[in-house]
Order: C-alpha cells, then structure tokens, then sequence
C-alpha cells in the first residue's frame, strides 16, 4: 500500500510539471507573433510564460536533497509577475512539497538586447515534508509556511525559449527535534537553500 501511494504521487507530480510546460507555450503560441529580434518578447504584458528547472535543496529535514521545480508567470507589467511556484525534493520514503505564490521583478541587463534578466522574486505559500528513518525507527509528517526568497538569471536563446539560473532561500519552520532510543535528533529547519537549472518557454 504504502509503495502504491508514493508510486501515485510522483505521477502527479511529473504531471503537474508536464502541465507548467505545456500550458504556457499554447497560451503564447495563440497570441500575436513575437517582434524583434532574437530575445524575449518586446511586449511581456498580459503574456504567460513558464519552465521547469533541476537542482539541489539544502537544509532540508533530512538533509540536502535532489529538487525539481515548476512555475507560471503571469505579466501584469513589462517588467513584473505574478504566479505560483511549485518545488519538490526527496525520493523513496522522504519527501518535501512547496507551493508559494511569487512576485517577480524581471531587469534587462543593459546592452544585452533584452536576451538576458536579472530576476529577482519572492512569495508565500506552505510546505509539507515527510521524513522516514526505518534505522531509527522514526516516521513523521510536517507542515509549516514557506517563504521563497530568491534572485537568478535569464537568458533568451530564441524567441521562445530561455535557459534559467535560479538561487532561493525558502525561510520556513519545518519538523522537530525528537528523542530517538535515548538520542536528540534533529529534523527541525529554518532555511532551505535551493539552486535550479532550467528552462522557461514563452
């Protein structure tokens, strides 16, 4: 039973990601086509765009873990949006799961032709991480907020198409300290440093 539902959650997770990718190239792919030259639209308001990226999470309960994310932005303005970031680390019994609204400041960096953004962006949202020690026989479930703070770098290399660095410092009050045969055990966190690769279509 147990290995069935962990089985279930990581398809929804490579589903959901799949929709982060797949949604946003059809909103823009149905709008008017992109002018100028190589680079990011000259005109990013009212546009959707999205990506996907892969990296590490430090800090977490039970340690630095491998991590994937998924975001949608939404442009209010030329250079600011909105939308939600989703963030997944662990693999086997342990897991984490974040899911925060961001706000995003996108800066042109001079003399780039508006191919590459400085990105700075933060947002609020919950986290929910489960740690499974079997050697220790410890097992539990904890769910706190989660405060993404972060700056990256985005680079256009077509009209469609950027490549994505991004570092975050997610501020949050995940687990406890728990006593385990006569031992202190820490699974308390307060920041989880994370740092993706990825890509953004739009």
């Amino acid at each position: 039973m147990t290995d069935l539902f962990f089985l279930r959650r990581r398809v929804v997770l490579l589903l959901l990601l799949a929709v982060f990718i797949v949604t946003p190239t059809g909103l823009v792919s149905a709008q008017d086509p992109i002018d100028g030259e190589i680079g990011q639209p000259s005109h990013m308001s009212g546009r959707w765009s999205g990506g996907t990226g892969i990296g590490f999470l430090g800090g977490t309960p039970d340690g630095v873990e491998f991590a994937l994310n998924g975001h949608l932005n939404y442009f209010i303005s030329e250079d600011i949006s909105i939308g939600p970031l989703v963030q997944y680390a662990g693999a086997g019994d342990d897991f984490l799961f974040g899911l925060t609204v961001q706000g995003k400041y996108w800066w042109a960096i001079p003399d780039t032709n508006n191919q590459t953004k400085l990105v700075l962006q933060g947002g609020i949202g919950f986290a929910r991480a489960g740690v499974r020690e079997p050697e220790i026989g410890f097992g539990d479930t904890y769910g706190s907020f989660l405060i993404p703070l972060g700056i990256g770098v985005d680079h256009a290399v077509n009209e469609q198409v950027s490549l994505t660095a991004d570092f975050l410092l997610n501020i949050t009050a995940l687990g406890q300290n728990v006593r385990v045969a006569g031992q202190e055990v820490d699974f308390h966190t307060n920041v989880m440093p994370g740092l993706y690769f990825g890509v953004r279509f739009f």
